[in-house]
């Protein structure tokens, strides 16, 4: 590995720049002293440029797999068997619910048609862009695996330009044939921890580690094993103090790296003659707040599919953000379209604050044009949410359904041998039991059934409200599972469209949402620019 030099005292002999991430390298000679972030400027305007050190290696061939080193686990007992598990709702029970909907309606969603040209169009001879940002419904990826499969691309003409920091986070699955972290990282995503808003990566996600022997490492070869790159960017937060890291390549001897140079984005760029395949990164001192990794994307590529996707993340991400330092990753990628899928987890706040939302949702649009202001812009509302019962509370509701069905036979029979002479009540109560005796649906709170989906429809026009103030479009899963009572309808689906938990969909189920996106926005190879995919 060789590095050029431009701080003569630095023992690993780095070259720091600051230089756009997809542009050649220039040198900026900072002295001893640090200097002031420079700017560069973008399409939009002036903007932070990352600092870049480069790092030339040497790939080398028949690599072997990436190997995760294996993490003792602590004992544990075995866990306690759930006497009085949470069930899906019977029908009946999701059937009283929807009539008691009926009687008292809330307010229809009221979602605009898409605007014109509201998915934008690829300019000629170049990729289609696209990044979205969301929750663990985009995490998974099932949902944009959907998407690229519709336009009818092969593997090799689609590409990610960006990887988030959330490799091996559970529920996240990326474009990546391994990954591994080691314990010592902590996942810190903006929407939830104030320093990673300040400095946010790509994703609005951060690996933080202080802890010297922390390791990370990608094997960056294609599904099929093969290496494709020369080139890969490491993407981090560069501190006013250095910060030192090893980094191995295709399992040569590691080589230590000095980071340094003023406060703001960096980027250790490793450049080779030949693809390369692994990659390994080990922490030896500092702080270390690792953003991201960025690829580069090949001239056959027909669609960039950028994907940031956390689980538990809500809009308030953006809303927090740094638009100047997220501003600087994405300067020289010009995305057709961008995407923002939140709401379900502002929905499971106890009590829901609409106003307060729509506070947040509006300076978090509002940041998201900030940083693409050319871009075509969709929010995409969340699904159906269903409520799960306690399989008591079903057996009591089922009991007493029973028992009501059986005094109103009672009742009947008593009423017919009346009316012919043939019979007296003995007590003269039982017209007050009837009276008192629960309909069929009441033993349990069945309005409740439907509490989630009253307040995804609400955020639905709350999203509407804000997307046509900042000229974005808006798309709702609600609306494509049919409304109210749909988790529970896709629930019972052969096979399940949703999860037992009645939150998340399964595969099919969001196959059939993005196959609907589709159908809805106008998501086809010749609206997207292409007449035939390239």
């Amino acid at each position: 590995m060789t590095m050029n030099t431009c701080y003569p005292r630095a023992v690993y002999h780095l070259a720091v720049h600051r230089a756009w991430i997809w542009a050649g390298v220039v040198a900026l000679n900072l002295g001893g002293a640090m200097a002031a972030p420079p700017t560069a400027t973008s399409p939009t305007g002036p903007v932070l440029a990352p600092i870049v050190t480069t790092l030339r290696v040497v790939a080398q061939a028949s690599v072997p797999d990436l190997q995760c080193a294996s993490v003792p686990r602590a004992a544990t007992s075995a866990a306690a068997v759930e006497q009085d598990p949470r069930e899906i709702p019977d029908d009946e029970e999701v059937q009283a619910a929807l009539k008691d909907a009926t009687a008292n309606p809330s307010a229809p969603f009221s979602g605009v048609p898409p605007l014109a040209g509201a998915l934008g169009r690829a300019r000629p001879g170049e990729p289609y862009r696209v990044a979205i940002w969301g929750d663990s419904h985009l995490a998974a990826g099932f949902f944009t695996q959907e998407l690229t499969k519709i336009l009818k691309l092969a593997p090799e003409q689609v590409r990610a330009g960006f990887l988030p920091a959330s490799m091996n986070r559970p529920g996240v699955r990326l474009p990546l044939r391994k990954s591994c972290v080691s314990p010592q990282w902590r996942y810190e995503s903006a929407h939830a921890h104030a320093v990673s808003a300040a400095a946010p990566g790509p994703g609005l996600v951060n690996l933080f580690s202080t802890q010297a022997g922390a390791t990370m490492g990608w094997d960056l070869r294609n599904a099929a094993g093969l290496a494709e790159t020369r080139q890969v960017r490491l993407l981090y937060q560069q501190t006013a103090q250095p910060v030192q890291v090893a980094v191995s390549v295709d399992g040569a001897p590691e080589v230590e790296v000095v980071l340094l140079g003023p406060p703001g984005p960096g980027v250790l760029e490793l450049l080779a003659d030949n693809p390369l395949s692994v990659v390994q990164l080990r922490l030896v001192a500092g702080e270390f707040r690792m953003q991201g990794l960025a690829l580069p994307v090949p001239s056959q590529t027909a669609l960039q599919m950028d994907v940031f996707g956390f689980p538990g993340a809500t809009a308030a991400g953006f809303k927090a953000a740094g638009t100047d330092y997220l501003s600087a990753w994405f300067a020289q990628t010009p995305y057709q379209l961008v995407m923002m899928q939140f709401g379900t987890n502002e929905g499971n706040a106890k009590p829901f604050d609409a106003a307060a939302y729509q506070a947040t949702l509006r300076e978090a649009v509002q940041s998201l044009r900030q940083v693409f202001p050319q871009a075509a812009c969709v929010l995409i509302a969340p699904g159906d949410r269903g409520v799960l019962v306690r399989r008591s509370e079903k057996v009591k509701r089922a009991l007493s359904n029973a028992r009501f069905a059986a005094e109103k036979k009672a009742g009947k029979s008593a009423a017919h041998s009346a009316a012919s002479g043939k019979g007296k009540s003995k007590s003269k109560g039982k017209g007050k039991e009837k009276d008192s005796a629960p309909e069929s649906g009441q033993s349990s709170p069945a309005r409740n059934l439907l509490q989630y989906t009253r307040i995804h429809e609400e955020i639905g026009q709350i999203q509407t409200a804000v997307a046509q103030h900042y000229g974005c479009s808006v798309w709702s899963m609600l609306q494509a599972m049919g409304g109210q009572g749909g988790a529970y309808r896709w629930a019972r689906q052969t096979p399940p469209l949703m999860a037992r938990d009645l939150i998340h969909f399964t595969v099919p189920g969001y196959q059939f949402l993005a196959q609907q996106f589709a159908q809805d926005m106008g998501w086809d190879a010749k609206a997207l620019g292409w007449v035939t995919p390239p």
